[in-house]
């Protein structure tokens, strides 16, 4: 977990822990999230979405792309609190912004990648590049709906067999490159 972002660190601590690095209260309803899901994401908004910060290399990475006119999207498994995440971030929210819990299909279901690329435009899935970080997820999500894909390996080793990414990256400031910009 220690290359994951701290955010997710931290679910993986809730959900290795069952809850129990909070303590107890009244009305609690058990499981991983003991205060029940609303109350997790509540507490997400307040204490993790403020302590994103731009990160210079990838706003430079998308002032690139948009003074090349190439559209970009996002796509995030997360909840209505991405779009505070994303404000904190500095990015500008896209208009090809697709957000799990308001879709209603996650990556790497082939639904999340579809969405995208109409919101794209109804970009050709064969001529778009999917950048991400998780291998199932992002990589062999995208792959498996035709699109293009670009691994941030983050210092790892791919180990899952294929589809294989069709790029490897240590940064999204690389993608400028791929895209021959």
């Amino acid at each position: 977990m220690a290359d994951w972002p701290p955010f997710l660190q931290h679910i993986g601590l809730i959900l290795r822990n069952k809850g129990e690095d909070t303590p107890r209260m009244t009305g609690d309803q058990g499981g991983t999230f003991p205060r029940g899901l609303g109350w997790f994401e509540d507490w997400m908004r307040r204490t993790q979405a403020p302590g994103y910060s731009p990160e210079p290399r990838v706003l430079n990475m998308f002032d690139v792309l948009n003074g090349a006119e190439v559209p970009w999207g996002i796509v995030t498994n997360g909840t209505r609190w991405q779009h505070v995440k994303l404000r904190n971030m500095g990015v500008a929210e896209p208009k090809c912004l697709v957000i799990s819990k308001e879709f209603g299909h996650k990556k790497p279901e082939p639904e999340v990648f579809a969405e995208a690329l109409r919101l794209l435009g109804g970009a050709n899935p064969a001529e778009t590049l999917f950048v991400g970080d998780n291998p199932r997820m992002d990589i062999h999500g995208a792959a498996n709906a035709g699109l293009l894909t670009a691994w941030v390996r983050r210092g790892r080793t791919w180990k899952l067999g294929p589809p294989q990414p069709n790029f490897i990256i240590d940064h999204v400031e690389e993608v400028p490159a791929i895209l021959g910009l």
